[in-house]
């Protein structure tokens, strides 16, 4: 079958801008990428790739990571692109688990490709040499390869938040069927114009945003490293119709200087995803007419759920209900579906799940349970049928004997006026095994805030749920997907805890 969409794009909107990029001056349009990934896709059969084979990308924002995936679809070949945020450790996992042959790179981030093996390092994508190889005013036709649905399309890796990344699988199928359900669902058609500023490596910014919008025949402008100064610029300028970005993004957004409402005149909606809401954020939109609406997915299944801006002004903490052609299921510990709201793990089943984790056949099997796939998050839904998110089943703190779930005491400590972002973690405790911890990111500087939020607590949440200790910081540390990163928090809690420990022994 032929799954080559972008030459059918290409033949209704020849012409039109499909992709701009203000840093380079640029701008392509639909006729220009179907012919940057045909001569792509002949020069990678020059160098003996063929279908099946794994080329890889390590690169920002760029345009070159569509000429690669179009060209992939056009070869038969599987399209990887890599975390540039990740760890060396992690990304030589990356490199070596997916067997790549070779890898397209920007040469601002090849330091970071130190210890991979020459022969893989192909080609800078800033470089004149590529640049040549693309040029749409230079046509190679390329005869498309007929691929089988079930075919693997694309490899993307999962963050390595709880150990190294794994590679998830998209076949044909699935990798088409997710753009397809998001155009449907957000009514994304031709007349739309977007920024995306999250990382293309990522599905929420590629498979949610980017993808969708081209095969709706919109025009997507590439903000290639995030800044919130910046994009704001660029909302002047563009005027996009949507944004779909991580909840941080948004605050760094309202947080600028340059920050105005206006920029915001045509917009349509506005959608998060990728962690979990601020609610400062979302209050602060409110106040000012725009409702940010949840939407939820993950790297094994990119769009699940999705809040409407109605809803999202009444249930703000939702993340809505499924989309077109997809199941969920919220199961027990005995894989009974739990009544409306009880807690349990989120099942999701749809034509855009992935099949399963590369080289990883017991895990694959751990992850599903029938057509499920088990996500791993906890979650409940009321009796509308709206979804909540409670937490993620690996990140639930037991101390003492007894459970607790990080986003609720979050929840109660977004509501103190000196906090403007939380992040629970549970650390080592002798004597109750865990105990409760928050890092918090403070609205002003306040030298006695542990104790003022100490009491909050004590008069808002159940007295095993309150924080025992508190960090507080100037920004969240990141992970490689901009979420807060939990790992890191949890190291520094329990250093801080151990030197309280150690200050104590020395007084006594």
């Amino acid at each position: 079958m032929n799954y080559d969409w972008i030459k059918t794009r290409a033949t209704f909107d020849d012409n039109k801008a499909a992709v701009i990029d203000p840093f380079k001056g640029t701008e392509w349009s639909y006729k220009d990428l179907n012919i940057r990934a045909e001569n792509l896709a002949n020069y990678l059969q020059d160098q003996g790739i063929k279908r099946g084979d794994v080329v890889g990308i390590f690169t920002p924002n760029d345009v070159a990571l569509l000429d690669l995936m179009f060209a992939s679809f056009k070869l038969g070949a599987v399209y990887l692109p890599i975390n540039w945020r990740l760890k060396t450790q992690e990304i030589e996992s990356v490199i070596t688990d997916s067997n790549v042959k070779l890898i397209f790179y920007a040469e601002k981030h090849v330091s970071s490709l130190e210890g991979v093996a020459d022969e893989l390092l192909h080609m800078d994508i800033d470089s004149k040499v590529y640049d040549d190889i693309v040029d749409p005013t230079q046509h190679r036709p390329f005869n498309t390869v007929s691929v089988e649905g079930s075919d693997l399309a694309s490899l993307m890796y999962t963050s390595g938040t709880t150990g190294l990344p794994k590679g998830v699988m998209f076949s044909y199928d699935s990798f088409v069927n997710n753009p397809i359900n998001v155009a449907l669902t957000y009514k994304i058609n031709s007349t739309y114009t977007t920024i995306i500023s999250t990382p293309m490596f990522h599905v929420l910014g590629f498979n949610d945003l980017t993808l969708p919008l081209l095969m709706a025949g919109g025009t997507l402008i590439l903000q290639r490293y995030f800044n919130g100064e910046s994009l704001n610029d660029l909302m002047a300028q563009y005027q996009p119709n949507y944004l779909i970005q991580i909840p941080t993004m948004y605050y760094a957004m309202l947080v600028a200087d340059n920050f105005d409402l206006k920029n915001f005149e045509s917009i349509d909606f506005l959608i998060q995803g990728g962690s979990s809401p601020l609610p400062m954020v979302q209050k602060k939109f409110n106040s000012m007419g725009y409702s940010i609406i949840n939407g939820y997915g993950l790297t094994e299944a990119p769009l699940v759920m999705v809040n409407t801006p109605e809803n999202g002004a009444q249930k703000p903490g939702s993340i809505g209900q499924p989309v077109m052609f997809m199941d969920i299921c919220i199961f027990d510990n005995n894989f009974e579906e739990v009544e409306v709201g009880e807690i349990g793990e989120l099942g999701v089943r749809g034509n855009n799940v992935t099949p399963g984790y590369w080289n990883k056949p017991e895990e694959t099997a751990k992850a599903f349970h029938g057509e499920y796939f088990l996500t791993g998050d906890l979650a409940k839904v009321d009796e509308d049928g709206d979804v909540y998110i409670v937490d993620r089943r690996k990140e639930m703190i037991i101390t003492g004997g007894e459970n607790v779930l990080p986003s609720e005491v979050e929840a109660i400590l977004s509501e103190h006026p000196l906090v403007a972002q939380s992040v629970v973690v549970g650390y080592d405790s002798p004597k109750y095994g865990e105990s409760v911890s928050a890092a918090v990111v403070l609205t002003e500087n306040d030298p006695d805030f542990e104790q003022k939020l100490d009491e909050y607590m004590r008069e808002n949440i159940a007295g095993y749920k309150i924080p025992r200790l508190y960090l507080k910081l100037t920004h969240m540390p990141l992970n490689s997907t901009s979420k807060a990163d939990k790992l890191e928090l949890q190291k520094y809690m329990n250093e801080k805890a151990q030197k309280l420990v150690q200050g104590k022994d020395e007084l006594n």
